[in-house]
């Protein structure tokens, strides 16, 4: 993915962004914004939750793919809050690094993940993701995210490709639950908002 940045600033930022519009299989409303709308919900009996973040972009199937697979090589010092693509494995795997700075004194976090495109048809693709945690050297003063799954789901339909990530990430170590979990809007709602400039001015 390029330089598609999910660095959050500010920890407190969206404490009292209020959970409501609860549904049937336990998914609430948090953010309905600019076209972007982001659910959130428990997750097993973990203390964190994940999202389900969904938006539409006039773009194509395979720039969309082709977006959140190209990414800077990985490096020994790898810009903060940007996806670092490690390398394709035989299997078509794609393994992804991003590490987050975070101010003194929470701990900074790196996640190493493991993307798959799986084709359900013509106009539909799932990429799956995945923890892998060993496929990159532990960083020094730096906490690996070892829990993370869920996928990005893209259906193309007249013109547009309704894109949809659905993820939880255990953040591990002592960060309080309340808030992280108040964090689970901010990232992907920038995430999406870089993603869609990015591919709609591809098509300008």
């Amino acid at each position: 993915m390029k330089k598609i940045n999910i660095k959050n600033i500010s920890f407190f930022l969206l404490i009292l962004i209020p959970l409501t519009i609860w549904s049937q299989d336990g998914w609430s409303l948090s953010k309905d914004s600019e076209g972007i709308k982001i659910w959130v919900r428990n997750y097993e009996d973990s203390r964190y939750k994940e999202y389900k973040a969904i938006t539409s972009i006039k773009t194509s199937l395979d720039k969309v793919i082709q977006e959140l697979l190209t990414a800077p090589r990985y490096n020994h010092n790898c810009e903060d809050g940007v996806s670092h693509l490690v390398k394709v494995s035989d299997n078509k795997d794609y393994i992804f690094y991003v590490k987050n700075d975070f101010p003194w004194p929470i701990t900074d976090r790196d996640v190493v993940s493991k993307l798959k495109l799986n084709k359900i048809s013509n106009n539909k693709v799932e990429l799956s993701i995945r923890s892998a945690s060993t496929e990159v050297p532990e960083v020094k003063n730096t906490l690996r995210v070892q829990e993370l799954v869920g996928h990005w789901l893209l259906e193309e339909k007249n013109g547009y490709v309704q894109v949809t990530q659905q993820l939880y990430v255990n953040p591990e170590g002592t960060l309080p639950s309340f808030i992280t979990n108040s964090l689970l809007v901010l990232g992907p709602f920038r995430t999406f908002k870089n993603l869609r400039s990015t591919l709609e001015n591809l098509n300008s």
